[in-house]
């Protein structure tokens, strides 16, 4: 496979590029969005004002001491299902695809001004490794990081320039993320930051009461629009995951599955942390899996919502049986009893 570097149709940044003719698709491998895929289908996805966020604080590294087989793509869920299975079985000849569409850029996205700060506030720590240590982020990667529009949308419903949407001046980004850092830094966020206005970007010291908003969050993790599910992971359950997944997503939150996550540490203290991080957990009960009762303990110990779902006919166990479960027939009537119920008892 022939390898070019390119300008990152995302952030611009440079990527390496690498066509893939059996998908007819482009494949990026970019410093700063991760390792991502783009179809024929994704044309408008590409041009969504949210993705090179989305990417960024999502992204799936690759490297020679954690080898990362995961990537987004615009292809479509059915065939990512496949090869998902397939990777699962020890064929990597495709790797291990994660499916990304307008809605789910858009769920995930912060919906205030005060989400984004959060975001950013725990995006800084987690990339400090020892606390008041500065952290530096170039031009593109500081852009994405404050959730800053890379491309002007004339018409959210087409695209009448011939090449989609134009990309905006630096100079304006800049401006915008001047906007964003004086507020962290008005707010006692960080201290007073070095941005030199080039591609040297800025660099960002947290305070000691950045430091304490991101405990605060952590904490209470009711923060953001994430949301753990717990749930037996398999070809059989495909349906009843996707089922979920709309049903978080069409409350307006970002449904989090542990095997789409990137991570380089071992599986269940990235497991906990993303429970400790999520506003409420969904855990289906219908397999008896013994860790989805381990985690609904866990997110309870942590005094988490807990949403239960189970299939009708299926014995829950004593200690939470009680606990009032949304029963579901089919994978059918998941998404609208999901969404009601997160409606009802979470916002």
């Amino acid at each position: 496979m022939e390898t070019t570097l390119k300008e990152c149709p995302v952030c611009r940044s440079k990527a390496s590029c690498f066509p893939e003719s059996q998908h007819d698709s482009v494949f990026y491998d970019c410093p700063v969005c991760g390792r991502y895929e783009f179809t024929l289908n994704g044309f408008r996805i590409q041009h969504n004002s949210h993705l090179a966020s989305y990417l960024y604080y999502n992204r799936f590294k690759g490297g020679l001491m954690h080898p990362e087989y995961r990537y987004h793509t615009t292809m479509k869920k059915e065939l990512c299902d496949t090869y998902k299975r397939n990777f699962e079985d020890g064929d990597i000849t495709n790797g291990h695809p994660v499916h990304v569409d307008d809605d789910i850029i858009n769920n995930w996205y912060p919906k205030s001004f005060s989400e984004r700060i959060d975001f950013i506030l725990l995006r800084i720590s987690s990339l400090a490794k020892h606390i008041g240590q500065p952290v530096k982020f170039d031009n593109q990667e500081m852009f994405s990081l404050l959730f800053v529009d890379r491309k002007e949308l004339l018409d959210d419903s087409a695209f009448p320039q011939k090449d989609g949407p134009t990309w905006r001046e630096d100079k304006d980004c800049i401006l915008e993320a001047d906007y964003v850092l004086d507020y962290l830094k008005e707010s006692g966020y960080v201290k007073d930051y070095l941005h030199l206005r080039s591609e040297t970007g800025v660099e960002l010291t947290l305070t000691p009461k950045g430091y304490a908003r991101v405990d605060e969050l952590q904490k209470n993790t009711s923060y953001g629009r994430n949301v753990l599910v717990a749930m037996k992971f398999g070809e059989d359950t495909l349906t009843l995951r996707e089922a979920i997944r709309k049903g978080v997503d069409d409350a307006g939150y970002h449904a989090v599955f542990i095997d789409e996550v990137e991570h380089i540490d071992f599986i269940t203290p990235e497991l906990l942390k993303h429970i400790r991080d999520s506003k409420f957990v969904v855990v289906d009960l219908t397999h008896q899996n013994n860790g989805a009762y381990f985690e609904e303990g866990y997110a309870m110990g942590l005094g988490k919502p807990v949403i239960q779902l189970c299939r009708d006919g299926v014995k829950l166990h004593f200690d939470i049986a009680q606990k009032n479960t949304i029963m579901w027939k089919t994978e059918d009537d998941i998404p609208v009893k999901l969404t009601n119920r997160i409606k009802a008892t979470i916002d």
